[in-house]
C-alpha cells in the first residue's frame, strides 16, 4: 500500500488478464463468454466493449493509489463468535413445512408495478420452430513429423491470436507400476513445479509474464502436457514447455509439499462415498493385475506415497516421458509451416532416455462377468452409494455410436429412463446415470446412484428391472428415439465453438483410430440410426445379470435390503476397501 507494486508484477497481471478475457471469449455463452462480456459492458458502462478498455496496462502508481483508496481504514469487520446459535429472527413463528406452499411476506398491488411498454405480440401456445441446423464444419487436420519422427498434427482457428498445443504420451494411470500405485499422479503433480534452471515461482511467474498457462493431466490412457499460448509469445511459451517437459527437476522439497497434499486426497477419497466406490470398483472388473484394475482417481496408494523418492519419479519420467512415446497437437492462430520450426528447434533433437521404454500388459486376462455386490460398511452413512459396472467385450476404437445412444435412451441423460424413474417418479434419488466409459482397450459400462438409504435394495431392483426390460424387448420408442437423434445433431455445431474442443476432437480420433473429418460425419452417423440398430447394440453389449454392484453405506440398515435380492453379497469395512484397492 506505501509503495506499490513494481513494474513486472503489474505487467504479469495484465498480460494474464488479457490471456484469459481472450481464452474466454472464444465461447458464446457462459460467465467469461462474448454474450456476458457484452452484456456486462453494457450494463455496467454503456458500451459493449468496454472489456478493451479494462485490458489497458496499469501503472504501479495507479494501482498503488488504488489501494490506498480501498484497501485502508475505515474498514468493515465481522466478528464471528462461538457458542448456541440463536433463533433466525425471519424464522420465528413459521412451522415446519409440510408439503404446503410457502406465501411471500408481500404481494405487489397492481398500483406499484413499474410502467413498461407494450409487450409484442406472441403466440405462446407453442414452441418457436427450429430453424434448419448445419453440419459441422471442421477445420482440416494436417499431419507432420520433427526430425526424431514425433508426429505433428495441426487445426487452424484463427478467431482469436491464440494458440493450444498439447504434448501426448501413450501412458496414463494405467502405466503406474503394480508395485507403486500413485507415482503417475506424483510426478504429474510435480511435473509444472520446477526444472534444474526454473524453481516452481519463476515458472508460475513466466507464465504470468508470457500469458500463458502449462498443466499436466492424464487419464487412463494417456498423459498430456497442455499449453495455452498468446501467438506473439508462442516462441518463448514453448521455450518454457520443453524445459518443463524434458528436464523436470522433482526437488525434494516440493516432494514433501506435494506428498500431503496427495495423501490428503487419498484420505479425503476413503472418506467420501463415491471416492470409496471409484477406489473400490475397477478392481473388481478388470482384477487388480490389469492395467485399469486401479482407483479411477489415480491418487494410489498412500502406503506407496509415503515412501515415494525423486528416484522413482525420474525412472517413470525416464521411461514415459520421452520422444519416441509421444504427439503433439495443436490448434490455433498459425499455421503448420510457421509452427513445425518452432517445435522442432525445441523437440526435434530430443532423444529417449537410455532405459526400454515402458509398456503396459493387456494380455492379463479380465475376470467373468458375475453378478455380485460389494457392501462396503460405512455406519451412519446418510445415503448409500451405489455404483455399478461390467467390462464389455468393445474397444474404444469401436463404432460405438448405436450403442451410446441407446444408453442415452436408458440412462445416459435426464430424460433417460432410470433417472426419470428414480429421482422424478419415485423420488429415491437427486440423480442416476449410466454411462460408457471409454477407453483404448476393452471398455466398461458403469451404473452410479446415490439413493437413500431406506430404498437402497429397491433401487438396485429397480436398476435391474429397467436394463432387463431395455434388453428383453421394452426397446427405444419413437418419441425416444427422436428426440436421442434430433437433440444429437442439432447440439455438434456448439460442441466444436472452442479451440480446445477441436484439440480435444482431433486427440480423441487419434486415441480411437478414427478419420480425421470424424466429427463432420457424426451427423450423418445419427441420422441413419433406428430403434433396431440402438435396441441392438444395447442387447448384444450389456448383460444385466453380469453388474458388480459396490454399495457404500450403512450395514445396519443395507445389507438386510442387499440379501434379500438373492444376489451374492461381500461385506468389507471402509479400511479394508482401502487397503484392497491399493493391492
Amino acid at each position: 500500500i506505501e509503495e506499490g507494486p513494481t513494474e513486472d508484477e503489474v505487467q504479469r497481471v495484465v498480460i494474464h488478464r488479457i490471456a484469459g478475457t481472450l481464452g474466454g471469449l472464444e465461447s458464446v455463452g457462459g460467465f467469461t463468454g462474448k454474450a456476458a462480456t457484452l452484456a456486462e459492458g453494457l450494463l455496467y458502462s454503456n458500451d459493449p466493449t468496454y472489456f478493451k478498455k479494462t485490458l489497458a496496462a496499469a501503472t504501479p502508481l495507479q494501482v498503488r493509489d488504488a489501494m490506498k483508496k480501498w484497501l485502508t481504514r475505515p474498514v468493515y469487520a465481522l466478528r464471528v463468535e462461538p457458542g448456541e446459535r440463536e433463533a433466525y429472527d425471519e424464522a420465528a413463528g413459521v412451522g415446519a413445512r409440510s408439503g404446503g406452499s410457502m406465501q411471500p411476506a408481500h404481494y405487489i398491488a397492481p398500483g406499484e408495478m413499474p410502467a413498461r411498454g407494450p409487450l409484442a405480440a406472441v403466440d405462446r401456445s407453442k414452441l418457436p420452430e427450429v430453424a434448419t441446423v448445419p453440419n459441422v464444419d471442421f477445420p482440416a487436420v494436417e499431419t507432420a513429423k520433427l526430425s526424431n519422427g514425433i508426429t505433428v498434427r495441426f487445426a487452424r482457428r484463427d478467431t482469436l491470436p491464440t494458440l493450444r498445443l498439447s504434448m501426448v504420451f501413450n501412458a496414463g494411470f494405467a502405466a503406474d507400476p503394480k508395485g507403486k500405485l500413485g507415482t503417475h499422479s506424483m510426478l504429474l503433480a510435480l511435473l509444472t513445479e520446477g526444472t534444474t534452471t526454473r524453481n516452481s515461482t519463476q515458472i508460475a511467474e513466466e507464465q504470468e509474464r508470457l500469458g500463458a498457462n502449462i498443466s499436466a493431466r492424464a487419464s487412463l490412457d494417456r498423459t498430456t502436457v497442455s499449453l495455452y499460448s498468446l501467438v506473439p509469445n508462442l516462441a518463448l511459451s514453448l521455450d518454457l514447455m520443453a524445459d518443463i517437459v524434458k528436464n523436470p527437476a522433482f526437488d525434494p522439497k516440493e516432494l514433501e509439499r506435494l506428498r500431503a497434499q496427495q495423501l490428503a486426497t487419498i484420505a479425503q477419497e476413503n472418506t467420501d462415498p463415491l471416492g470409496l466406490a471409484r477406489r473400490a470398483l475397477p478392481p473388481l472388473l478388470y482384477g487388480a493385475a490389469h492395467p485399469y484394475g486401479i482407483a479411477l482417481s489415480g491418487t494410489g496408494d498412500p502406503a506407496v506415497v509415503e515412501k515415494l523418492t525423486r528416484a522413482d519419479l525420474t525412472a517413470f519420467h525416464d521411461q514415459w516421458l520421452r520422444a519416441d512415446n509421444a504427439e503433439i497437437f495443436a490448434v490455433g492462430a498459425t499455421s503448420l509451416a510457421d509452427l513445425l520450426p518452432l517445435l522442432e528447434a525445441r523437440f526435434g533433437a530430443w532423444k529417449p532416455a537410455q532405459v526400454p521404454a515402458g509398456r503396459k500388459n493387456f494380455e492379463v486376462k479380465i475376470p467373468d462377468r458375475a453378478e455380485r455386490i460389494v457392501l462396503i460398511d460405512r455406519p451412519q452413512s446418510p445415503q448409500s452409494m451405489i455404483l455399478a459396472g461390467q467390462v464389455l467385450d468393445n474397444l474404444g476404437s469401436d463404432d460405438l455410436v448405436a450403442l451410446e445412444a441407446g444408453n442415452d435412451v436408458l440412462g445416459g441423460n435426464f430424460l433417460s429412463r432410470i433417472n426419470m424413474d428414480l429421482r422424478e417418479t419415485r423420488g429415491w434419488s437427486y440423480g442416476v446415470r449410466g454411462s460408457i466409459s471409454r477407453l483404448e482397450q476393452r471398455v466398461f459400462y458403469q451404473l452410479r446412484a446415490p439413493v437413500q438409504t431406506d430404498r437402497t435394495g429397491a433401487s438396485i431392483a429397480a436398476l435391474k428391472t429397467h436394463v432387463k426390460d431395455f434388453i428383453g424387448g421394452k426397446g427405444v420408442t419413437p418419441a425416444e428415439l427422436s428426440r436421442t437423434v434430433t437433440g444429437s445433431v442439432r447440439e455438434l455445431p456448439g460442441s466444436y465453438e472452442t479451440s480446445d474442443a477441436v484439440l480435444g476432437q482431433v486427440e480423441a480420433d487419434v486415441l480411437y483410430k478414427r478419420p480425421s473429418d470424424y466429427a463432420e460425419k457424426l451427423a450423418e452417423l445419427y441420422r441413419v440410426l433406428d430403434a433396431p440398430k440402438l435396441d441392438g447394440a444395447v442387447r448384444s453389449a450389456i448383460d444385466p445379470n453380469g453388474f458388480t454392484w459396490v454399495v457404500v453405506g450403512d450395514k445396519t440398515k443395507v445389507l438386510p435390503q442387499l440379501k434379500a435380492l438373492k444376489i451374492p453379497v461381500t461385506v468389507i469395512e471402509a479400511a479394508a476397501s482401502t487397503a484392497a484397492t491399493s493391492k
